[in-house]
């Protein structure tokens, strides 16, 4: 939905095509989530302090990471989309470079009045490049976030990628279909997909290890945020006492 607004307030084209959204719905969204349903406890659940039972599912932290989260995600995705947009790097890319310029679809990006989708242009190598990356990069994230999702505030390096051997095997799923939706002739046809070449995956790897890097930052804000206030309630306890 992100990205969706942000090219609709540049007034750009989009960034994927209606079947790329079904596709990443499909391999992105629901292999990673049923795994998650089935994922241990955390080590130091019966350590933590009780719950508010009246506090909902979804607390101002949770709900805070979700959304920063998603916003990454998205930034990340657009900014890579533009980057491959507006400049030759949409025909850098690709595998195949038969057809490419570095001037491609520059000049028709942005649209002055009514955004109306050429079907000439939106098949042209360099637009099916941005797209393509852009796909693969929102891929990726999202079945990399399945495991940083394990715990809010614990880091991935304790919580691990191997306790919850069913993620694995459906994150492992998930990137051998997209694997084959770029890279297998028709079928990439179909997903209106082109193949990525090492440029390509040498972005992708840099997106997920920012993404690492950003959830980590995020997780140790809120250690540092539990912490102070366990003391302070020690300190009130204390104090009481």
């Amino acid at each position: 939905i992100l990205l969706f607004l942000f090219a609709a307030v540049l007034n750009l084209d989009l960034p994927f095509t209606t079947i790329m959204i079904l596709w990443a719905n499909i391999i992105a969204d629901i292999p990673p989530a049923l795994s998650l349903g089935v994922d241990p406890p955390e080590l130091n659940i019966m350590s933590r302090p009780p719950r508010n039972p009246k506090s909902g599912l979804l607390t101002r932290s949770t709900t805070t990471v979700l959304l920063l989260q998603a916003f990454f995600m998205a930034a990340t995705t657009f900014a890579v989309f533009l980057a491959a947009v507006l400049t030759p790097f949409g025909n850098i890319v690709l595998l195949d470079k038969t057809g490419t310029s570095p001037d491609m679809y520059v000049p028709s990006i942005f649209h002055s009045g009514n955004p109306e989708v050429n079907a000439d242009e939106n098949q042209s190598p360099h637009i099916a490049g941005a797209r393509s990356i852009a796909f693969g990069v929102l891929t990726v994230l999202q079945l990399n976030q399945a495991f940083l999702s394990r715990s809010v505030d614990v880091s991935v390096f304790r919580t691990g990628i191997y306790a919850n051997k069913w993620m694995v095997w459906c994150v492992l799923l998930s990137f051998v279909l997209y694997l084959l939706g770029t890279y297998v002739p028709k079928l990439n046809d179909w997903l209106e997909l082109v193949p990525l070449g090492w440029p390509a995956w040498l972005v992708i790897l840099g997106a997920v290890l920012l993404q690492v890097v950003f959830s980590e930052l995020m997780k140790l804000a809120l250690r540092q945020r539990s912490r102070s206030r366990a003391q302070k309630r020690r300190s009130i306890d204390a104090t009481v006492a």
